[in-house]
Protein backbone atom coordinates (compact mmCIF):
# COMPACT_ATOMS: atom_id res chain seq x y z
CA UNK A 1 0.00 0.00 0.00
CA UNK A 2 1.12 3.38 -0.80
CA UNK A 3 1.46 6.09 1.69
CA UNK A 4 -1.12 8.85 1.20
CA UNK A 5 1.19 11.49 2.66
CA UNK A 6 3.91 10.77 0.14
CA UNK A 7 1.45 11.00 -2.75
CA UNK A 8 0.14 14.33 -1.62
CA UNK A 9 3.67 15.61 -1.19
CA UNK A 10 4.60 14.62 -4.72
CA UNK A 11 1.49 16.35 -6.12
CA UNK A 12 2.12 19.60 -4.22
CA UNK A 13 5.78 19.88 -5.41
CA UNK A 14 4.92 20.64 -9.05
CA UNK A 15 2.37 23.22 -7.95
CA UNK A 16 4.97 25.06 -5.89
CA UNK A 17 7.45 24.97 -8.81
CA UNK A 18 4.92 26.52 -11.12
CA UNK A 19 4.15 29.26 -8.63
CA UNK A 20 7.82 30.08 -8.30
CA UNK A 21 8.25 30.28 -12.06
CA UNK A 22 5.28 32.65 -12.34
CA UNK A 23 6.75 34.83 -9.62
CA UNK A 24 10.14 34.95 -11.31
CA UNK A 25 8.46 35.78 -14.63
CA UNK A 26 6.52 38.62 -13.03
CA UNK A 27 9.70 40.03 -11.46
CA UNK A 28 11.51 39.85 -14.83
CA UNK A 29 8.63 41.64 -16.54
CA UNK A 30 8.67 44.31 -13.84
CA UNK A 31 12.43 44.79 -14.24
CA UNK A 32 12.07 44.97 -18.04
CA UNK A 33 9.29 47.55 -17.68
CA UNK A 34 11.43 49.68 -15.35
CA UNK A 35 14.41 49.50 -17.74
CA UNK A 36 12.22 50.41 -20.74
CA UNK A 37 10.69 53.37 -18.85
CA UNK A 38 14.13 54.69 -17.91
CA UNK A 39 15.35 54.35 -21.49
CA UNK A 40 12.29 56.20 -22.81
CA UNK A 41 12.74 58.99 -20.21
CA UNK A 42 16.44 59.39 -21.17
CA UNK A 43 15.58 59.67 -24.88
CA UNK A 44 12.98 62.37 -24.15
CA UNK A 45 15.51 64.26 -22.04
CA UNK A 46 18.08 64.11 -24.89
CA UNK A 47 15.47 65.39 -27.33
CA UNK A 48 14.54 68.27 -25.05
CA UNK A 49 18.15 69.36 -24.40
CA UNK A 50 18.77 71.36 -27.63
CA UNK A 51 15.57 73.34 -27.28
CA UNK A 52 16.39 73.99 -23.63
CA UNK A 53 20.03 75.13 -24.47
CA UNK A 54 19.02 77.82 -27.06
CA UNK A 55 16.86 80.55 -25.61
CA UNK A 56 14.87 82.20 -28.41
CA UNK A 57 12.97 84.66 -26.30
CA UNK A 58 12.92 88.39 -27.40
CA UNK A 59 14.78 89.44 -24.26
CA UNK A 60 17.57 86.95 -24.93
CA UNK A 61 17.79 88.02 -28.58
CA UNK A 62 17.95 91.73 -27.61
CA UNK A 63 20.69 90.99 -25.12
CA UNK A 64 22.70 89.10 -27.70
CA UNK A 65 22.20 91.96 -30.25
CA UNK A 66 23.45 94.55 -27.74
CA UNK A 67 26.48 92.39 -27.02
CA UNK A 68 27.26 92.11 -30.74
CA UNK A 69 26.86 95.89 -31.25
CA UNK A 70 29.17 96.59 -28.33
CA UNK A 71 31.72 94.20 -29.80
CA UNK A 72 31.48 95.89 -33.23
CA UNK A 73 31.86 99.36 -31.66
CA UNK A 74 34.89 98.20 -29.74
CA UNK A 75 36.40 96.81 -32.92
CA UNK A 76 35.76 100.12 -34.74
CA UNK A 77 37.44 102.09 -31.96
CA UNK A 78 40.38 99.73 -32.12
CA UNK A 79 40.55 100.18 -35.90
CA UNK A 80 40.46 104.00 -35.61
CA UNK A 81 43.21 103.86 -33.01
CA UNK A 82 45.31 101.70 -35.30
CA UNK A 83 44.68 104.07 -38.26
CA UNK A 84 45.69 107.09 -36.16
CA UNK A 85 48.84 105.32 -35.09
CA UNK A 86 49.61 104.47 -38.70
CA UNK A 87 49.10 108.14 -39.71
CA UNK A 88 51.35 109.38 -36.91
CA UNK A 89 53.94 106.79 -37.81
CA UNK A 90 53.82 107.86 -41.47
CA UNK A 91 54.27 111.54 -40.52
CA UNK A 92 57.17 110.75 -38.23
CA UNK A 93 58.67 108.59 -40.94
CA UNK A 94 58.45 111.49 -43.42
CA UNK A 95 60.15 113.86 -40.98
CA UNK A 96 62.84 111.34 -40.24
CA UNK A 97 63.33 110.78 -43.97
CA UNK A 98 63.83 114.52 -44.55
CA UNK A 99 66.23 114.75 -41.62
CA UNK A 100 68.15 111.74 -42.82
CA UNK A 101 68.32 113.25 -46.31
CA UNK A 102 69.74 116.50 -44.95
CA UNK A 103 72.23 114.62 -42.78
CA UNK A 104 73.14 112.47 -45.77
CA UNK A 105 73.83 115.50 -47.94
CA UNK A 106 75.91 117.13 -45.24
CA UNK A 107 77.70 113.84 -44.63
CA UNK A 108 78.47 113.60 -48.34
CA UNK A 109 80.02 117.07 -48.27
CA UNK A 110 81.96 116.21 -45.12
CA UNK A 111 83.19 112.97 -46.65
CA UNK A 112 84.31 114.81 -49.77
CA UNK A 113 86.17 117.34 -47.65
CA UNK A 114 87.73 114.76 -45.33
CA UNK A 115 88.79 112.62 -48.30
CA UNK A 116 90.89 115.50 -49.57
CA UNK A 117 92.59 116.19 -46.24
CA UNK A 118 95.36 113.71 -46.94
CA UNK A 119 96.24 115.29 -50.30
CA UNK A 120 98.68 118.17 -50.46
CA UNK A 121 97.24 121.52 -51.49
CA UNK A 122 98.77 124.56 -52.91
CA UNK A 123 98.05 127.43 -50.52
CA UNK A 124 98.68 130.00 -53.20
CA UNK A 125 96.05 128.48 -55.51
CA UNK A 126 93.55 128.30 -52.63
CA UNK A 127 94.12 131.95 -51.77
CA UNK A 128 93.71 132.88 -55.42
CA UNK A 129 90.42 130.99 -55.59
CA UNK A 130 89.14 132.72 -52.48
CA UNK A 131 90.09 136.13 -53.87
CA UNK A 132 88.31 135.28 -57.10
CA UNK A 133 85.19 134.19 -55.23
CA UNK A 134 85.29 137.39 -53.16
CA UNK A 135 85.53 139.49 -56.32
CA UNK A 136 82.59 137.68 -57.90
CA UNK A 137 80.45 138.04 -54.78
CA UNK A 138 81.30 141.74 -54.60
CA UNK A 139 80.25 142.14 -58.22
CA UNK A 140 76.98 140.34 -57.52
CA UNK A 141 76.21 142.56 -54.55
CA UNK A 142 77.02 145.77 -56.42
CA UNK A 143 74.95 144.78 -59.45
CA UNK A 144 72.02 144.06 -57.18
CA UNK A 145 72.28 147.19 -55.04
CA UNK A 146 73.37 149.78 -57.62
CA UNK A 147 71.86 148.60 -60.90
CA UNK A 148 69.16 146.28 -59.51
CA UNK A 149 70.39 143.75 -62.06
CA UNK A 150 69.01 140.51 -60.69
CA UNK A 151 70.10 138.21 -63.58
CA UNK A 152 73.65 139.61 -63.42
CA UNK A 153 73.74 139.10 -59.65
CA UNK A 154 72.55 135.49 -60.03
CA UNK A 155 75.18 134.82 -62.73
CA UNK A 156 78.01 136.24 -60.62
CA UNK A 157 76.85 134.23 -57.58
CA UNK A 158 76.75 131.02 -59.65
CA UNK A 159 80.33 131.68 -60.82
CA UNK A 160 81.41 132.21 -57.21
CA UNK A 161 79.74 128.92 -56.28
CA UNK A 162 81.69 127.16 -59.02
CA UNK A 163 84.95 128.66 -57.74
CA UNK A 164 84.28 127.67 -54.12
CA UNK A 165 83.23 124.16 -55.13
CA UNK A 166 86.78 123.54 -56.36
CA UNK A 167 88.12 124.11 -52.83
CA UNK A 168 88.00 120.99 -50.65
CA UNK A 169 88.87 122.69 -47.40
CA UNK A 170 86.52 121.58 -44.57
CA UNK A 171 86.35 125.19 -43.42
CA UNK A 172 84.49 126.00 -46.66
CA UNK A 173 81.56 123.73 -45.80
CA UNK A 174 79.50 126.35 -43.97
CA UNK A 175 80.47 128.97 -46.54
CA UNK A 176 79.20 126.83 -49.41
CA UNK A 177 75.94 126.15 -47.58
CA UNK A 178 75.42 129.88 -46.99
CA UNK A 179 76.14 130.56 -50.65
CA UNK A 180 73.60 127.93 -51.71
CA UNK A 181 70.94 129.57 -49.52
CA UNK A 182 71.71 133.02 -50.91
CA UNK A 183 71.59 131.72 -54.49
CA UNK A 184 68.20 130.10 -53.85
CA UNK A 185 66.87 133.36 -52.39
CA UNK A 186 68.10 135.30 -55.43
CA UNK A 187 66.40 132.88 -57.81
CA UNK A 188 63.15 133.17 -55.85
CA UNK A 189 63.03 136.98 -55.98
CA UNK A 190 60.07 138.55 -57.85
CA UNK A 191 60.32 140.43 -61.12
CA UNK A 192 62.32 143.65 -61.11
CA UNK A 193 59.93 146.54 -60.26
CA UNK A 194 61.99 148.91 -62.41
CA UNK A 195 61.27 146.74 -65.44
CA UNK A 196 57.54 146.82 -64.60
CA UNK A 197 57.57 150.62 -64.25
CA UNK A 198 59.54 151.06 -67.50
CA UNK A 199 57.03 148.86 -69.31
CA UNK A 200 54.13 150.98 -68.02
CA UNK A 201 55.82 154.18 -69.26
CA UNK A 202 56.43 152.59 -72.65
CA UNK A 203 52.79 151.52 -72.83
CA UNK A 204 51.64 155.05 -71.97
CA UNK A 205 53.75 156.55 -74.76
CA UNK A 206 52.37 153.94 -77.17
CA UNK A 207 48.70 154.79 -76.44
CA UNK A 208 49.11 158.60 -76.38
CA UNK A 209 48.14 158.90 -80.10
CA UNK A 210 44.95 156.95 -79.41
CA UNK A 211 44.13 159.14 -76.41
CA UNK A 212 44.85 162.27 -78.45
CA UNK A 213 42.52 161.07 -81.20
CA UNK A 214 39.61 161.40 -78.77
CA UNK A 215 40.01 165.20 -78.89
CA UNK A 216 41.08 167.91 -76.46
CA UNK A 217 39.81 168.18 -72.93
CA UNK A 218 36.44 169.90 -72.57
CA UNK A 219 36.12 171.78 -69.28
CA UNK A 220 32.86 173.56 -70.19
CA UNK A 221 30.20 173.00 -67.54
CA UNK A 222 26.66 172.91 -68.93
CA UNK A 223 24.02 175.05 -67.31
CA UNK A 224 21.60 173.25 -65.06
CA UNK A 225 18.81 175.78 -65.62
CA UNK A 226 16.02 174.84 -68.02
CA UNK A 227 16.73 175.91 -71.58
CA UNK A 228 13.25 176.28 -72.82
CA UNK A 229 13.24 180.07 -73.40
CA UNK A 230 15.02 181.78 -76.28
CA UNK A 231 16.82 184.11 -73.91
CA UNK A 232 18.27 181.18 -72.00
CA UNK A 233 19.52 179.53 -75.20
CA UNK A 234 21.14 182.82 -76.20
CA UNK A 235 22.90 183.06 -72.82
CA UNK A 236 24.09 179.45 -73.12
CA UNK A 237 25.61 180.23 -76.48
CA UNK A 238 27.38 183.37 -75.28
CA UNK A 239 28.42 182.37 -71.74
CA UNK A 240 30.62 179.35 -70.92
CA UNK A 241 31.35 178.26 -67.36
CA UNK A 242 34.76 176.65 -66.75
CA UNK A 243 36.48 175.46 -63.54
CA UNK A 244 39.06 177.83 -62.18
CA UNK A 245 41.45 175.21 -60.82
CA UNK A 246 43.61 174.77 -63.92
CA UNK A 247 44.18 176.92 -66.99
CA UNK A 248 42.59 175.60 -70.17
CA UNK A 249 44.77 174.86 -73.15
CA UNK A 250 42.69 176.40 -75.88
CA UNK A 251 45.19 177.48 -78.53
CA UNK A 252 47.23 175.00 -80.60
CA UNK A 253 50.45 176.53 -79.27
CA UNK A 254 49.37 175.91 -75.70
CA UNK A 255 48.44 172.30 -76.50
CA UNK A 256 51.80 171.73 -78.21
CA UNK A 257 53.58 173.13 -75.15
CA UNK A 258 51.47 170.90 -72.91
CA UNK A 259 52.26 167.79 -74.95
CA UNK A 260 55.97 168.69 -74.85
CA UNK A 261 55.70 169.10 -71.07
CA UNK A 262 54.05 165.68 -70.83
CA UNK A 263 56.89 164.11 -72.85
CA UNK A 264 59.39 165.85 -70.59
CA UNK A 265 57.66 164.48 -67.50
CA UNK A 266 57.86 160.96 -68.95
CA UNK A 267 61.60 161.47 -69.53
CA UNK A 268 62.00 162.76 -65.97
CA UNK A 269 60.14 159.71 -64.68
CA UNK A 270 62.53 157.46 -66.57
CA UNK A 271 65.51 159.30 -65.09
CA UNK A 272 64.11 158.96 -61.57
CA UNK A 273 63.44 155.31 -62.30
CA UNK A 274 67.05 154.71 -63.32
CA UNK A 275 68.26 156.47 -60.15
CA UNK A 276 65.59 154.66 -58.09
CA UNK A 277 64.49 158.00 -56.68
CA UNK A 278 61.07 157.09 -55.32
CA UNK A 279 60.03 160.67 -54.41
CA UNK A 280 60.99 162.17 -57.79
CA UNK A 281 59.35 159.28 -59.63
CA UNK A 282 56.04 159.73 -57.81
CA UNK A 283 56.14 163.51 -58.35
CA UNK A 284 56.65 163.00 -62.09
CA UNK A 285 53.73 160.58 -62.19
CA UNK A 286 51.54 163.13 -60.44
CA UNK A 287 52.44 165.85 -62.97
CA UNK A 288 51.86 163.40 -65.82
CA UNK A 289 48.36 162.70 -64.52
CA UNK A 290 47.66 166.46 -64.35
CA UNK A 291 48.78 166.98 -67.96
CA UNK A 292 46.67 164.04 -69.13
CA UNK A 293 43.57 165.56 -67.56
CA UNK A 294 44.26 168.98 -69.08
CA UNK A 295 45.22 167.84 -72.56
CA UNK A 296 42.84 165.05 -73.51
CA UNK A 297 39.13 164.36 -73.35
CA UNK A 298 37.84 161.97 -70.76
CA UNK A 299 37.37 158.42 -71.96
CA UNK A 300 37.75 154.77 -70.99
CA UNK A 301 41.32 154.57 -72.31
CA UNK A 302 42.38 157.75 -70.48
CA UNK A 303 40.82 156.58 -67.21
CA UNK A 304 42.55 153.23 -67.55
CA UNK A 305 45.96 154.88 -68.05
CA UNK A 306 45.42 157.24 -65.12
CA UNK A 307 44.49 154.29 -62.92
CA UNK A 308 47.68 152.50 -64.04
CA UNK A 309 49.71 155.58 -63.13
CA UNK A 310 48.08 155.66 -59.70
CA UNK A 311 48.98 152.00 -59.07
CA UNK A 312 52.47 152.62 -60.45
CA UNK A 313 53.03 155.36 -57.87
CA UNK A 314 52.45 152.79 -55.11
CA UNK A 315 55.05 150.38 -56.54
CA UNK A 316 58.39 150.33 -54.66
CA UNK A 317 61.32 150.81 -57.02
CA UNK A 318 63.74 148.63 -55.08
CA UNK A 319 63.52 145.17 -53.59
CA UNK A 320 65.31 144.12 -50.44
CA UNK A 321 66.89 140.72 -49.87
CA UNK A 322 67.85 140.04 -46.23
CA UNK A 323 70.37 137.33 -47.12
CA UNK A 324 72.14 139.40 -49.80
CA UNK A 325 75.83 139.79 -49.00
CA UNK A 326 75.92 137.23 -46.18
CA UNK A 327 78.27 134.94 -48.10
CA UNK A 328 80.62 137.84 -48.83
CA UNK A 329 80.73 138.86 -45.18
CA UNK A 330 81.34 135.26 -44.09
CA UNK A 331 84.13 134.87 -46.67
CA UNK A 332 85.84 138.04 -45.49
CA UNK A 333 85.53 136.93 -41.87
CA UNK A 334 87.10 133.59 -42.78
CA UNK A 335 90.01 135.35 -44.51
CA UNK A 336 90.56 137.61 -41.51
CA UNK A 337 90.61 134.64 -39.14
CA UNK A 338 93.13 132.82 -41.34
CA UNK A 339 95.36 135.87 -41.53
CA UNK A 340 95.20 136.22 -37.75
CA UNK A 341 96.06 132.54 -37.30
CA UNK A 342 99.00 132.83 -39.72
CA UNK A 343 100.32 135.93 -37.94
CA UNK A 344 99.98 134.25 -34.54
CA UNK A 345 101.83 131.11 -35.68
CA UNK A 346 105.60 131.08 -34.78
Amino acid sequence: MSDPLSESSVAAAPRRMRGTLWLLLAIALLVAAVVAWRAWSGADADKATPSDAVDLSPEALDSRLLQNEAAVTSMRHAQETINQRLTDTSARTGLLRDEVLGVTQRSALIEDSVRELSSTRNEGVASLRMDEAELLLTMAQERLLLANDLPGAIRATELADGVLSSLRDPAMLNLRQTLAQELSALRAMPKNPQAIAAGELDALEAVLPQISAAGPANHVVASTAPSGSGLQRLLDALVQVRPSGEQDLLSPADRSAGEAALSLEIALARTALDRRDQAAFRLSLKRMDSWLRRLYADGALLRDRRERLRRLALLPLSTTLPVAGTTLEQLRSLERSRQHADSAAP
